[in-house]
């Protein structure tokens, strides 16, 4: 599948899918599985084909944070959205909160979301945008509830 991957956005997506099925936390999970697909991640994204190489530190900082900050978070009971670089989560967060703020997402009262970015994408723009907008803007790709149960009753 990493061999379809054009971007790397398409990477991290095809990770957050074998994140949610293989992460050990979860059941079903595996250990040894989920190393090597981090293994594999982090190749990927030192591949000069994504041109990864000519990106600043902190962006190349970032993008391995992105595999861990999906660990971290997979497990709870809440909406997981990615929105270009950014990752939004919805539901019933606020149980989570402490555990959210420790990760590195802000709330954002207006949305009632929680966000992590990369630490140099801050909006330019101080125009408040709604989440359809962004979602319009720089695509969406999310995982409820119901879809990780999909995921889990599929190894069964």
């Amino acid at each position: 599948p990493v061999l379809n991957c054009r971007t790397l956005d398409e990477v991290k997506k095809l990770y957050k899918n074998l994140a949610l099925q293989h992460h050990p936390d979860r059941p079903g999970g595996n250990t040894e599985v989920m190393q090597r697909i981090n293994a594999e991640y982090k190749s990927i994204i030192d591949d000069p084909v994504f041109k990864f190489t000519e990106q600043s530190n902190q962006d190349k900082e970032d993008y391995f944070k992105f595999p861990d900050i999906i660990n971290q978070i997979i497990h709870f009971d809440i909406t997981i959205e990615i929105c270009g670089s950014w990752i939004w989560l919805s539901g019933n967060t606020r149980k989570y909160r402490k555990q959210l703020k420790e990760i590195g997402f802000f709330y954002a009262p207006k949305k009632k979301m929680w966000y992590w970015r990369p630490s140099d994408y801050k909006s330019a723009n101080r125009k408040p945008r709604s989440m359809e907008y962004i979602r319009f803007k720089y695509g969406s790709d999310v995982i409820d509830k119901q879809e990780k149960q999909q995921i889990e009753s599929s190894k069964i």
